[in-house]
């Protein structure tokens, strides 16, 4: 499987279970933290048309946690 990019923000509950769940499953990952990169906001916003997070996307797609 070609690396996830993960978007996240600090402090995230969510996001910090999603990035537990991926080590756990040794599958590579880069994260964006949106408040450490908020220049890549729009980037996110150009795949879901919202600031959601976590949002993980592959291959251009965005995924849900049962698609791993």
């Amino acid at each position: 499987m070609e690396q996830l990019t993960l978007y996240t923000i600090t402090s995230c509950i969510e996001c910090g279970k999603i990035k537990s769940y991926l080590n756990k499953k040794k599958i590579p990952f880069e994260e964006i933290n949106l408040f450490e990169q908020p220049n890549k906001q729009q980037e996110l916003l150009n795949y879901t048309g919202d600031s959601i997070v976590p949002t993980i996307i592959h291959m251009g797609k965005v995924l849900e946690i049962g698609d791993l």
